[in-house]
């Protein structure tokens, strides 16, 4: 029997793909969704769908090149710290990658010139005796004393 071949994707028409473009996140999108079409009964699934498929209409848009965003003065400013930080990093690997191999050859040397560990095979000493104690009495297994008891 022939399968019936289902589509892919639903068919989306060009006022919905507008507002994908238009819409920075998906909470923004799907509330202008539903104030834009609210005869639409599409539920959230299909239109987190229509909102997955945003780079795809905005690579059809744009002719395969999304829009270069304007960079504002601190998103400038934060490229440079993360730049100036990326920098500190590769001089402080490189310091750290110089003293691991000044350390390993410092250790290579030092075990070239250490005394070689002595033999201690010389007389073994006499076995040693444990001393012999009587185990401890645990308290609470007999009868606690009677109380002293005065009468005439």
């Amino acid at each position: 029997m022939p399968r019936v071949q289902k589509r892919k994707y639903e068919k989306i028409d060009q006022a919905e793909i507008d507002l994908v473009v238009q819409c920075t996140d998906s909470h923004e999108f799907y509330e202008r969704y539903r104030q834009e079409f609210p005869t639409r009964k599409k539920g959230i699934d299909s239109i987190s769908k229509i909102w997955k498929r945003r780079g795809e209409f905005l690579k059809k848009i744009h002719g395969g090149n999304p829009p270069e965003l304007e960079l504002s003065g601190s998103t400038r400013e934060f490229e440079q710290l993360i730049a100036a930080q990326n920098r500190m990093i590769a001089e402080l690997s490189g310091l750290f990658r110089e003293q691991i191999s000044v350390s390993r050859e410092i250790l290579t040397r030092l075990e070239k010139f250490s005394p070689k560990p002595e033999d201690h095979s010389h007389k073994p000493s006499a076995p040693k005796i444990p001393d012999l104690k009587e185990p401890v009495k645990k308290p609470g297994h007999d009868k606690p004393p009677a109380d002293i008891m005065i009468g005439s």
